[in-house]
C-alpha cells in the first residue's frame, strides 16, 4: 500500500486495561451506545403502539392467557404487555410463571388483590393464586432471571413480569 492509502485508512486502535484508546474507540463507542439505546426504546414503543381500543374477551376455561388460568370469573381485558384481566370480587385466579426463570416473589401494588398462595419449585417460585379482596385495581409484579444449570455459560438476563388486574362486581369492565 503507498503511504498516503496506509494513512487515510490507518486508525491508531490500541488497548488498555481492556478499553479501547484512539481515534477508533471514541468514533465507535459513541454510536454503538446510541444504537444500542434507540433499539431499546424503539423495541418497548412497538409493543404498546395501536392499542386504541380496549376489548374483553373469555378464554375457554381452565386455558392459560398472559399465564393465568382463564375462569369463568376471569375476563382478558388485554394480551398486550402488561396483560390485563378482570376479576371478580372474592374470586381467586391461578397464576402460572413462565419456566426457564428464577422468580422472585410476587407483589402486589394495591389491597384489592392479595397474593394468597406461593408455590414453589426447586429454583424458586413457579405460580401463585390471587384473591379479589376489594373492588379497584392492582399490578402484581415479580422479577426473574434465566435458570442456568451449573457450570453453564449463559447470559445474565433478568425480566420484569407484569399483571393489571381489575376487581369488579360482575367480573366484566
Amino acid at each position: 500500500m503507498s503511504e498516503d492509502v496506509k494513512r487515510r485508512f490507518s486508525w491508531s486502535m490500541e488497548w488498555e486495561n481492556r478499553d479501547m484508546k484512539g481515534t477508533a474507540g471514541a468514533l465507535l463507542r459513541r454510536p454503538l451506545i446510541i444504537a444500542f439505546l434507540t433499539l431499546s426504546i424503539g423495541a418497548t414503543s412497538v409493543t404498546s403502539a395501536g392499542a386504541s381500543s380496549v376489548t374483553t374477551t373469555t378464554a375457554a376455561s381452565g386455558q392459560k392467557v398472559c399465564g393465568v388460568v382463564v375462569t369463568p370469573s376471569v375476563h382478558v381485558v388485554s394480551k398486550g404487555s402488561p396483560c390485563e384481566i378482570s376479576l371478580r370480587l372474592g374470586e381467586h385466579v391461578r397464576v402460572k410463571l413462565r419456566s426457564g426463570y428464577r422468580w422472585g416473589y410476587p407483589v402486589s401494588n394495591s389491597r384489592a388483590v392479595v397474593v394468597t398462595t406461593i408455590s414453589r419449585n426447586s429454583i424458586g417460585v413457579d405460580a401463585m393464586t390471587l384473591h379479589a379482596a376489594t373492588l379497584g385495581r392492582a399490578t402484581i409484579r415479580v422479577t426473574g432471571t434465566v435458570y442456568c444449570k451449573p457450570g453453564v455459560a449463559c447470559p445474565e438476563l433478568a425480566l420484569l413480569w407484569n399483571l393489571k388486574v381489575i376487581v369488579t362486581k360482575t367480573g366484566a369492565t
